[in-house]
């Protein structure tokens, strides 16, 4: 089909994204004076139903969150030519799966991405809204280097994406485990349901658990893992192998990753919810204290990641840590033993320029040392008792006339 020239009241400027099931577009609103971003969905029947229903939960979820790093959704509706449609914000950059694969983030960058989005996602969790689809191509990174987080269309539709109880409790044996990963990797390529990407899910939401704050933080940290080392944590040729290496296989720690890094990753992709990071923030602070480079660097990120929750402040009540310096051609930090606590960064106040004024104008007080005389002062009343005595001596003949 031909680009459409209009999508409800937005005027279409031109095609920006192509996705299997749709199409984003780039258009302007008339009525407000400002470019959004347009995703149409091309469905028909049931699946053009399911489609409207995702992206009025995404907008609902998106009113109620009103976060900066958060995509906004302005507008969902329905063309009858086109299908579902939903006009959002629109971030004037790339997004973060296209710098995994053009590698063009520095490591400090990417660390500053991950703490944004990060905020965005700990905001929905405050929510009790559960992502369950986070991935580097649903982070967006403005020119700006302001990173959005976006696509909530299966949040909170729980339960649905993995496999039944009776499969997972056969997953033991070998064989039967690659016949459900295929079944599982057929349903999902096939499905014309949004269902997340496996590649980044947990193992307990494979298996049939419905998702939580844990299996997103699982995600996220899945998402860190490539953004860091460019590969993915659990490997393979196509969708079946990459799912079976989740269900039965520990995470692929490159040979060139940190024992500290590698660590870190392997706690934040554990197999055992219980077992990983129980905060986002927990999870950021352990990787940036692994991060190879200066101190000065990861003294920077702890600063960014102790600013507000908007990320607009620049006073920290969290954690600060006290940055040791390094031994020579060490490019990690000390043991997290070592590691001190630093109080936050008191503020200093600019001066008050009246009372500057006024301090400016006043005489400079003398010192006055224990001991010592003030000659000025004995001159002064020596003077004083002078002249006193010269008024009465010169009043004193007049007085007696007059008491005479």
């Amino acid at each position: 089909m031909a680009d459409p020239r209009t999508i409800g009241r937005y005027q279409v400027v031109r095609p920006i994204g192509q996705g299997g099931m749709g199409t984003v577009y780039l258009a302007e609103d008339p009525l407000l004076k400002r470019r959004v971003a347009i995703k149409v969905v091309r469905v028909t029947g049931a699946a053009r139903h399911q489609a409207t229903l995702r992206f009025r939960r995404e907008a609902e979820i998106s009113a109620q969150l009103n976060h900066p790093n958060l995509v906004t959704i302005f507008d969902v509706g329905v063309e009858e030519e086109l299908g579902p449609f939903l006009a959002m914000e629109y971030v004037e950059g790339k997004s973060l799966g296209r710098h995994i694969k053009d590698r063009d983030l520095d490591l400090e960058t990417s660390a500053r991405v991950l703490i944004q989005a990060g905020r965005a996602l700990r905001a929905a969790h405050r929510r009790a809204i559960v992502h369950r689809d986070v991935k580097p191509d649903n982070i967006l990174l403005s020119e700006e280097g302001r990173a959005k987080l976006m696509d909530f269309g299966i949040a909170r539709t729980l339960g649905h994406m993995g496999l039944s109880p009776e499969q997972a409790l056969d997953l033991a044996a070998a064989g039967e485990a690659t016949a459900v990963a295929q079944t599982l990797a057929l349903r999902l390529t096939s499905s014309g349901d949004f269902l997340g990407s496996p590649a980044y899910a947990p193992p307990e939401v494979l298996r049939g658990s419905e998702g939580t704050p844990a299996s997103d933080r699982y995600s996220f940290a899945a998402t860190a893992f490539e953004l860091l080392t460019g590969k993915l944590p659990h490997p393979g040729n196509g969708l079946t192998e990459i799912i079976l290496h989740i269900l039965q296989e520990p995470v692929a720690i490159p040979p060139d990753l940190s024992p500290r890094m590698a660590a870190v990753f392997k706690r934040a992709l554990a197999v055992d919810p219980d077992d990983r990071c129980t905060t986002l923030p927990e999870f950021l602070e352990e990787l940036i204290d692994a991060l190879p480079g200066p101190v000065s660097m990861r003294a920077r990120l702890f600063t960014f990641l102790g600013q507000d929750e908007d990320g607009t402040g620049s006073v920290s009540t969290a954690r600060f840590r006290q940055m040791e310096p390094q031994p020579a051609g060490d490019s990690s930090l000390h043991d997290s033993g070592a590691r001190r606590t630093a109080p936050p960064a008191k503020i200093k106040l600019a001066e008050d320029p009246v009372e500057t004024y006024l301090s400016a104008r006043k005489p400079a007080r003398r010192e006055h040392r224990g001991g010592s005389t003030d000659w000025g002062q004995v001159l002064k009343w020596i003077v004083v008792a002078f002249v006193v005595l010269q008024l009465f001596w010169w009043l004193a003949p007049a007085l007696s006339r007059l008491q005479s």
